[in-house]
């Protein structure tokens, strides 16, 4: 009995200190992130839901405040290329989703149809899409109120991003 304690402690410390030097914690810290600027696009939830199923945002200039999904569907790594886009209502940013996001984006419209994306720029909601078609070719268009440099700040810190997730 003494022997497989032993067994089992010895191999669940290894799998530890592995895990730990994997992630970075034994080998000095952990890595800082390679860009500042996150974009995520979360999916409108049911209200009804439990309180820690669901996040409430307001977004003041559509007028709106839905309630989302906690978790994002789709996030900054996703993200295969952005362009700043100029649009009749100001500055918007292109969206190409890699392989991965593409099959995500197809699959997001087609099931909530009718319901409501929500996009959020490190953690502030921008802009709010409701889905009324299926996108399969993996191209999103976010209109928010950007300036010029918030724009051009966001795309530049995805497409170094997407640059260094190629690699």
């Amino acid at each position: 009995m003494q022997l497989l304690k032993m067994t089992v402690f010895g191999f669940l410390s290894a799998m530890l200190l592995a895990g730990c030097a994997a992630m970075g914690g034994l080998a000095g810290g952990f890595q800082k992130p390679i860009v500042d600027t996150t974009v995520r696009i979360y999916e409108q939830s049911d209200s009804a839901l439990p309180a820690e199923n669901i996040q409430t945002v307001e977004l003041p200039r559509l007028g709106l405040k839905l309630t989302i999904s906690p978790f994002p569907t789709l996030t900054e790594r996703d993200v295969q290329s952005a362009e700043v886009y100029n649009t009749s209502g100001g500055k918007a940013i292109f969206l190409r989703f890699d392989p991965h996001g593409e099959i995500v984006l197809d699959e997001l419209t087609t099931r909530t149809r009718g319901q409501y994306l929500v996009v959020m720029v490190n953690n502030h909601p921008v802009s709010a899409w409701l889905v009324d078609q299926r996108i399969i070719n993996g191209q999103f268009l976010v209109e928010g109120e950007f300036t010029d440099e918030e724009a051009q700040k966001i795309v530049d810190d995805l497409s170094k991003l997407a640059k260094s997730n190629k690699q």
